[in-house]
Protein backbone atom coordinates (compact mmCIF):
# COMPACT_ATOMS: atom_id res chain seq x y z
CA UNK A 1 0.00 0.00 0.00
CA UNK A 2 1.47 3.32 -1.08
CA UNK A 3 2.17 5.87 1.64
CA UNK A 4 2.12 9.61 0.86
CA UNK A 5 3.99 11.69 3.46
CA UNK A 6 3.82 15.46 3.78
CA UNK A 7 5.04 17.96 6.39
CA UNK A 8 2.57 20.75 7.13
CA UNK A 9 4.74 22.68 9.60
CA UNK A 10 7.81 22.49 11.83
CA UNK A 11 5.71 22.53 15.00
CA UNK A 12 6.52 19.20 16.63
CA UNK A 13 3.72 19.64 19.19
CA UNK A 14 1.10 19.44 16.43
CA UNK A 15 -0.40 16.06 15.48
CA UNK A 16 0.52 13.81 12.61
CA UNK A 17 -2.66 12.54 10.95
CA UNK A 18 -2.93 9.36 8.87
CA UNK A 19 -5.98 8.91 6.62
CA UNK A 20 -6.71 5.52 5.04
CA UNK A 21 -7.95 5.56 1.44
CA UNK A 22 -8.90 1.86 1.44
CA UNK A 23 -10.52 -0.65 -0.88
CA UNK A 24 -12.98 -2.25 1.54
CA UNK A 25 -14.47 -5.65 0.65
CA UNK A 26 -17.29 -7.88 1.89
CA UNK A 27 -14.64 -10.09 3.55
CA UNK A 28 -14.56 -9.17 7.25
CA UNK A 29 -11.36 -11.07 7.97
CA UNK A 30 -9.55 -9.32 5.14
CA UNK A 31 -10.82 -5.91 6.25
CA UNK A 32 -9.73 -6.45 9.85
CA UNK A 33 -6.28 -7.53 8.69
CA UNK A 34 -6.11 -4.36 6.58
CA UNK A 35 -7.01 -2.25 9.60
CA UNK A 36 -4.27 -3.93 11.63
CA UNK A 37 -1.81 -3.20 8.83
CA UNK A 38 -2.75 0.48 8.73
CA UNK A 39 -2.47 0.82 12.51
CA UNK A 40 0.96 -0.79 12.40
CA UNK A 41 2.11 1.71 9.76
CA UNK A 42 0.76 4.50 11.99
CA UNK A 43 2.83 3.24 14.93
CA UNK A 44 5.96 2.92 12.81
CA UNK A 45 5.58 6.38 11.27
CA UNK A 46 4.67 8.18 14.48
CA UNK A 47 1.11 9.15 13.52
CA UNK A 48 -1.05 10.46 16.36
CA UNK A 49 -4.46 10.05 14.71
CA UNK A 50 -5.76 7.43 12.26
CA UNK A 51 -9.01 7.82 10.32
CA UNK A 52 -10.71 4.90 8.53
CA UNK A 53 -13.55 5.01 5.95
CA UNK A 54 -17.21 4.26 6.66
CA UNK A 55 -18.13 0.59 7.28
CA UNK A 56 -14.48 -0.37 7.14
CA UNK A 57 -15.20 -3.74 8.81
CA UNK A 58 -18.08 -5.12 6.73
CA UNK A 59 -17.84 -3.10 3.54
CA UNK A 60 -20.80 -1.25 2.10
CA UNK A 61 -24.30 -2.72 1.74
CA UNK A 62 -25.82 -3.58 -1.62
CA UNK A 63 -29.24 -4.02 -3.22
CA UNK A 64 -29.92 -7.73 -2.78
CA UNK A 65 -32.77 -9.92 -4.02
CA UNK A 66 -35.92 -9.88 -1.81
CA UNK A 67 -35.41 -13.41 -0.53
CA UNK A 68 -31.71 -12.94 0.20
CA UNK A 69 -30.34 -12.34 3.72
CA UNK A 70 -26.68 -11.97 2.73
CA UNK A 71 -26.37 -8.32 3.73
CA UNK A 72 -28.06 -8.81 7.09
CA UNK A 73 -25.86 -11.81 7.83
CA UNK A 74 -22.74 -9.82 6.93
CA UNK A 75 -23.75 -6.94 9.20
CA UNK A 76 -24.47 -9.33 12.03
CA UNK A 77 -21.10 -11.05 11.60
CA UNK A 78 -19.21 -7.76 11.60
CA UNK A 79 -21.26 -6.07 14.33
CA UNK A 80 -19.01 -4.12 16.65
CA UNK A 81 -19.26 -6.49 19.60
CA UNK A 82 -18.25 -9.38 17.35
CA UNK A 83 -14.89 -7.77 16.59
CA UNK A 84 -14.15 -6.81 20.20
CA UNK A 85 -10.87 -8.74 20.23
CA UNK A 86 -9.46 -6.72 17.31
CA UNK A 87 -10.70 -3.46 18.78
CA UNK A 88 -9.16 -4.29 22.17
CA UNK A 89 -5.81 -5.10 20.55
CA UNK A 90 -5.78 -1.79 18.69
CA UNK A 91 -6.89 0.18 21.74
CA UNK A 92 -4.36 -1.47 24.06
CA UNK A 93 -1.57 -0.35 21.72
CA UNK A 94 -2.50 3.34 21.92
CA UNK A 95 -0.57 5.95 23.90
CA UNK A 96 -1.64 8.95 25.95
CA UNK A 97 1.47 11.12 25.91
CA UNK A 98 1.10 12.67 22.45
CA UNK A 99 4.30 10.93 21.26
CA UNK A 100 2.66 8.18 19.28
CA UNK A 101 -0.67 6.85 18.12
CA UNK A 102 -3.33 8.21 20.48
CA UNK A 103 -6.63 8.15 18.57
CA UNK A 104 -8.23 5.81 16.04
CA UNK A 105 -11.50 6.90 14.43
CA UNK A 106 -13.39 4.09 12.69
CA UNK A 107 -16.93 3.32 11.56
CA UNK A 108 -18.83 0.07 11.89
CA UNK A 109 -22.28 -1.43 12.26
CA UNK A 110 -23.62 -1.75 15.79
CA UNK A 111 -26.74 -3.36 17.19
CA UNK A 112 -28.96 -1.35 19.50
CA UNK A 113 -32.63 -1.76 20.45
CA UNK A 114 -32.87 -4.78 18.15
CA UNK A 115 -31.74 -2.79 15.13
CA UNK A 116 -28.57 -1.89 13.25
CA UNK A 117 -26.98 1.55 13.29
CA UNK A 118 -24.21 2.95 11.12
CA UNK A 119 -21.89 4.26 13.83
CA UNK A 120 -18.58 6.02 14.33
CA UNK A 121 -16.36 5.02 17.25
CA UNK A 122 -13.44 6.78 18.93
CA UNK A 123 -10.62 4.62 20.30
CA UNK A 124 -8.47 6.17 23.04
CA UNK A 125 -7.00 4.64 26.18
CA UNK A 126 -8.77 7.18 28.36
CA UNK A 127 -12.35 6.48 27.30
CA UNK A 128 -14.83 3.64 26.96
CA UNK A 129 -15.61 3.48 23.24
CA UNK A 130 -18.86 1.54 23.89
CA UNK A 131 -20.53 4.35 25.84
CA UNK A 132 -23.26 6.26 24.00
CA UNK A 133 -21.68 9.66 24.60
CA UNK A 134 -18.61 8.60 22.57
CA UNK A 135 -20.56 7.19 19.60
CA UNK A 136 -22.00 9.04 16.61
CA UNK A 137 -24.86 7.39 14.68
CA UNK A 138 -25.41 8.40 11.06
CA UNK A 139 -28.33 10.81 10.85
CA UNK A 140 -29.00 11.02 7.11
CA UNK A 141 -29.45 7.62 5.48
CA UNK A 142 -29.74 7.26 1.68
CA UNK A 143 -32.59 4.98 0.49
CA UNK A 144 -30.42 1.86 0.20
CA UNK A 145 -29.18 2.15 3.78
CA UNK A 146 -32.71 2.68 5.08
CA UNK A 147 -33.34 -1.00 4.30
CA UNK A 148 -30.70 -2.08 6.81
CA UNK A 149 -30.03 0.71 9.31
CA UNK A 150 -32.04 2.83 11.69
CA UNK A 151 -31.66 6.58 11.59
CA UNK A 152 -29.48 8.13 14.29
CA UNK A 153 -30.79 10.87 16.52
CA UNK A 154 -29.88 14.47 15.81
CA UNK A 155 -27.07 14.19 18.37
CA UNK A 156 -23.62 15.38 17.44
CA UNK A 157 -20.36 13.98 18.79
CA UNK A 158 -17.45 16.25 19.64
CA UNK A 159 -14.20 15.34 21.36
CA UNK A 160 -11.58 17.61 22.85
CA UNK A 161 -7.94 16.66 22.30
CA UNK A 162 -4.62 18.29 23.11
CA UNK A 163 -4.50 19.48 19.47
CA UNK A 164 -8.03 20.81 19.05
CA UNK A 165 -11.66 19.70 18.99
CA UNK A 166 -13.21 17.36 16.42
CA UNK A 167 -16.76 16.76 15.20
CA UNK A 168 -17.95 13.81 13.12
CA UNK A 169 -20.07 13.18 10.03
CA UNK A 170 -20.74 10.00 8.06
CA UNK A 171 -20.91 10.07 4.25
CA UNK A 172 -24.39 11.36 3.22
CA UNK A 173 -24.41 13.65 6.29
CA UNK A 174 -21.95 15.76 4.30
CA UNK A 175 -24.76 16.91 2.00
CA UNK A 176 -26.67 18.63 4.80
CA UNK A 177 -24.93 21.89 5.62
CA UNK A 178 -26.84 22.64 8.81
CA UNK A 179 -25.21 19.74 10.67
CA UNK A 180 -21.68 20.89 9.83
CA UNK A 181 -22.59 24.48 10.63
CA UNK A 182 -23.81 23.49 14.09
CA UNK A 183 -20.50 21.76 14.72
CA UNK A 184 -18.66 24.91 13.70
CA UNK A 185 -20.87 27.68 15.11
CA UNK A 186 -22.41 26.03 18.17
CA UNK A 187 -19.83 23.43 19.19
CA UNK A 188 -16.85 25.51 17.99
CA UNK A 189 -14.92 22.52 16.65
CA UNK A 190 -11.59 23.02 14.91
CA UNK A 191 -12.03 20.11 12.49
CA UNK A 192 -14.83 17.98 11.09
CA UNK A 193 -14.04 14.34 10.30
CA UNK A 194 -16.10 12.63 7.59
CA UNK A 195 -15.93 8.86 7.06
CA UNK A 196 -17.52 7.69 3.83
CA UNK A 197 -18.30 5.09 1.22
CA UNK A 198 -18.89 7.80 -1.38
CA UNK A 199 -19.64 6.66 -4.90
CA UNK A 200 -17.97 7.92 -8.05
CA UNK A 201 -20.19 7.31 -11.04
CA UNK A 202 -23.11 9.48 -12.08
CA UNK A 203 -23.58 11.38 -15.33
CA UNK A 204 -24.29 15.08 -15.66
CA UNK A 205 -24.23 16.58 -19.13
CA UNK A 206 -24.90 20.03 -20.58
CA UNK A 207 -24.61 19.17 -24.26
CA UNK A 208 -24.94 22.63 -25.76
CA UNK A 209 -22.16 23.83 -23.48
CA UNK A 210 -19.97 20.81 -24.30
CA UNK A 211 -19.74 19.94 -20.59
CA UNK A 212 -20.08 16.38 -19.29
CA UNK A 213 -18.85 14.19 -16.44
CA UNK A 214 -19.52 10.57 -15.64
CA UNK A 215 -18.04 11.01 -12.15
CA UNK A 216 -20.52 13.53 -10.82
CA UNK A 217 -20.70 11.98 -7.34
CA UNK A 218 -16.93 12.16 -7.10
CA UNK A 219 -17.10 15.82 -8.08
CA UNK A 220 -19.53 16.36 -5.19
CA UNK A 221 -17.17 14.69 -2.69
CA UNK A 222 -14.38 17.09 -3.60
CA UNK A 223 -16.71 20.08 -3.72
CA UNK A 224 -18.50 19.42 -0.45
CA UNK A 225 -15.38 18.76 1.57
CA UNK A 226 -13.87 21.96 0.26
CA UNK A 227 -17.00 24.03 0.77
CA UNK A 228 -17.64 22.52 4.22
CA UNK A 229 -14.20 23.72 5.26
CA UNK A 230 -14.49 27.17 3.68
CA UNK A 231 -18.10 27.87 4.66
CA UNK A 232 -17.47 26.98 8.30
CA UNK A 233 -13.79 28.00 8.46
CA UNK A 234 -12.77 24.66 9.95
CA UNK A 235 -10.52 21.80 8.87
CA UNK A 236 -12.17 19.05 6.85
CA UNK A 237 -10.64 15.58 7.19
CA UNK A 238 -12.21 12.97 4.92
CA UNK A 239 -11.59 9.22 4.70
CA UNK A 240 -13.32 7.49 1.79
CA UNK A 241 -13.33 3.99 0.34
CA UNK A 242 -11.86 3.50 -3.13
CA UNK A 243 -12.41 1.06 -5.97
CA UNK A 244 -15.18 -1.32 -7.06
CA UNK A 245 -17.51 -3.08 -4.64
CA UNK A 246 -16.81 -6.79 -4.90
CA UNK A 247 -20.54 -7.71 -4.91
CA UNK A 248 -22.44 -4.84 -6.52
CA UNK A 249 -19.65 -3.50 -8.72
CA UNK A 250 -20.41 0.08 -7.64
CA UNK A 251 -17.28 2.21 -7.83
CA UNK A 252 -16.21 4.35 -4.88
CA UNK A 253 -14.37 7.61 -5.43
CA UNK A 254 -11.55 7.51 -2.90
CA UNK A 255 -10.08 10.99 -2.85
CA UNK A 256 -9.57 10.91 0.90
CA UNK A 257 -7.87 14.08 2.00
CA UNK A 258 -7.41 17.16 4.11
CA UNK A 259 -8.90 20.58 3.36
CA UNK A 260 -7.75 23.69 5.25
CA UNK A 261 -10.19 26.23 6.80
CA UNK A 262 -9.75 28.26 3.62
CA UNK A 263 -11.36 25.42 1.65
CA UNK A 264 -8.12 24.72 -0.19
CA UNK A 265 -6.98 21.12 -0.41
CA UNK A 266 -3.77 20.31 1.43
CA UNK A 267 -3.41 16.74 0.13
CA UNK A 268 -5.70 14.19 -1.50
CA UNK A 269 -5.42 10.47 -2.21
CA UNK A 270 -5.99 8.50 -5.39
CA UNK A 271 -9.41 7.99 -6.99
CA UNK A 272 -8.28 4.61 -8.28
CA UNK A 273 -6.03 2.77 -5.82
CA UNK A 274 -5.46 2.33 -2.11
CA UNK A 275 -3.18 4.88 -0.46
CA UNK A 276 -2.32 6.08 3.00
CA UNK A 277 -1.90 9.81 3.55
CA UNK A 278 0.29 10.97 6.43
CA UNK A 279 0.48 14.69 7.17
CA UNK A 280 2.94 15.57 9.90
CA UNK A 281 2.63 18.48 12.32
CA UNK A 282 -0.84 19.52 11.19
CA UNK A 283 -1.35 22.85 12.94
CA UNK A 284 -5.08 22.48 13.53
CA UNK A 285 -5.69 25.26 16.05
CA UNK A 286 -3.00 27.67 14.91
CA UNK A 287 -3.79 27.60 11.20
CA UNK A 288 -7.50 27.99 11.86
CA UNK A 289 -6.87 31.04 14.03
CA UNK A 290 -4.58 32.61 11.41
CA UNK A 291 -7.09 32.15 8.62
CA UNK A 292 -9.95 33.34 10.77
CA UNK A 293 -7.99 36.47 11.71
CA UNK A 294 -7.38 37.16 8.01
CA UNK A 295 -11.08 36.81 7.15
CA UNK A 296 -13.64 35.97 9.83
CA UNK A 297 -17.00 36.05 8.10
CA UNK A 298 -18.53 34.63 11.30
CA UNK A 299 -18.44 38.16 12.75
CA UNK A 300 -20.72 39.46 10.01
CA UNK A 301 -22.79 36.29 10.09
CA UNK A 302 -23.67 36.99 13.72
CA UNK A 303 -24.25 40.67 13.04
CA UNK A 304 -26.43 40.40 9.97
CA UNK A 305 -27.79 36.91 9.35
CA UNK A 306 -29.94 36.71 12.47
CA UNK A 307 -31.36 40.15 11.71
CA UNK A 308 -32.18 39.09 8.18
CA UNK A 309 -33.76 35.88 9.43
CA UNK A 310 -35.89 37.76 11.96
CA UNK A 311 -37.47 39.82 9.18
CA UNK A 312 -38.98 36.76 7.55
CA UNK A 313 -39.28 36.18 3.79
CA UNK A 314 -41.05 38.49 1.39
CA UNK A 315 -42.59 36.80 -1.66
CA UNK A 316 -43.78 38.87 -4.60
CA UNK A 317 -45.64 37.58 -7.64
CA UNK A 318 -44.53 39.22 -10.82
CA UNK A 319 -46.55 39.39 -14.02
Amino acid sequence: MRLIERDFSDRQECPSVLIANLHVTADIGKNLARMDEVVQVAHEKGANIVIFPELCVTGYVWDEEPESTAVTELLEEGENRRIAQTVKRIRDGLREDGRGLEYVFYNNVRRKDDGFYNSTFVLHRGLDYTREEYIYDKVFLPPLEQRYFRQGLDRRLTIETRWGSFGFLICYDLCFIELARKYAFQDHVDAIVTMAHWRSEAVREYARMNIMTDHYYGFLWDLMNSSKAAYNQVWSLGANAVGPHDVSGSYFWGGSGIWAPSGMGVVQASNITEELILVRNLDIRGQRERERDAFDYRIDFDRFYRQIGDQGTATRRLP
